[in-house]
């Protein structure tokens, strides 16, 4: 019996000795890179669904770049959101940043590079284009329409009720993707909604998600106001263009 025991305390003893080790030894291991700006490095303090929000966010923004035609042209930078219906690979993004015709505008990330293939809508009313990609962009997922869309009038309502909680991914000052997150303000005249974040030049047309994962909006500007003191801009109140007065049905009948 003494035997016995002396040999399982052994076996045991070089158990917790190799845990101990083991544990050690991934303590002292560094992190590498790729893991940290992987798309899915997202905090675990956060709920799955959030997580899962967050992802959809950052692997379907793209950013774009428009040049427009002349001896003084200038370009522009935004970002956009890429998405597939019925099979085909689009883009949702900003009016105001266009500047030139469809073959001078590039949809970018990190080194993965397409062009735009045609328009499917431009409303300069509702500052929104629809444009149709050459071909997929690799190493993004594409959001999906109309699965993606908030399904219902009660969900498409609580997805712009006060203190909804948002998630965006977008390219300001050509840096990024970056995400930040949110909450819906208040709203503003012409059926725009006001939302409490940041934003910066080319922000414009970042998808706005719910943490159920809905688009429901893209940005369009930061708020500029007149006050007694002159112009004030307030780079924390987003202005948020609704995704329900986007023409979804041109590329989905």
């Amino acid at each position: 019996k003494l035997v016995k025991v002396g040999f399982w305390t052994l076996i045991v003893g070089c158990i917790i000795t190799g845990l101990l080790t083991l544990s050690a030894l991934q303590q002292s291991r560094l992190p590498k890179w790729d893991n940290i700006v992987a798309n899915d490095s997202i905090s675990t303090s956060q709920s799955w669904d959030y997580r899962k929000a967050v992802e959809k966010s950052r692997r379907s923004a793209v950013r774009i770049r428009s040049t427009g035609i002349g001896f003084w042209s200038s370009s522009a930078t935004m970002t956009g959101t890429y998405f597939v219906a019925q099979g085909k690979p689009y883009v949702v993004t900003v009016h105001h940043g266009i500047l030139g015709p469809c073959w001078l505008i590039t949809i970018d990330h990190q080194e993965a590079q397409t062009t735009c293939k045609k328009f499917i809508i431009k409303d300069k009313a509702r500052d929104y284009v629809i444009m149709e990609l050459e071909e997929p962009l690799p190493n993004r997922t594409p959001m999906k329409i109309p699965q993606d869309l908030p399904s219902g009038l009660h969900s498409w309502e609580s997805s712009y009720s006060l203190l909804t909680n948002i998630i965006y991914t977008g390219y300001p000052n050509t840096l990024g993707p970056l995400t930040l997150k949110g909450s819906v303000a208040g709203y503003a005249p012409e059926e725009y909604l006001y939302v409490f974040s940041h934003a910066y030049g080319g922000a414009s047309g970042s998808g706005i998600f719910t943490k159920d994962g809905n688009y429901i909006g893209y940005i369009v500007a930061i708020d500029v106001g007149s006050t007694e003191f002159g112009v004030d801009v307030l780079e924390n109140i987003v202005i948020v263009a609704p995704s329900f007065n986007v023409d979804w049905s041109a590329v989905t009948n």
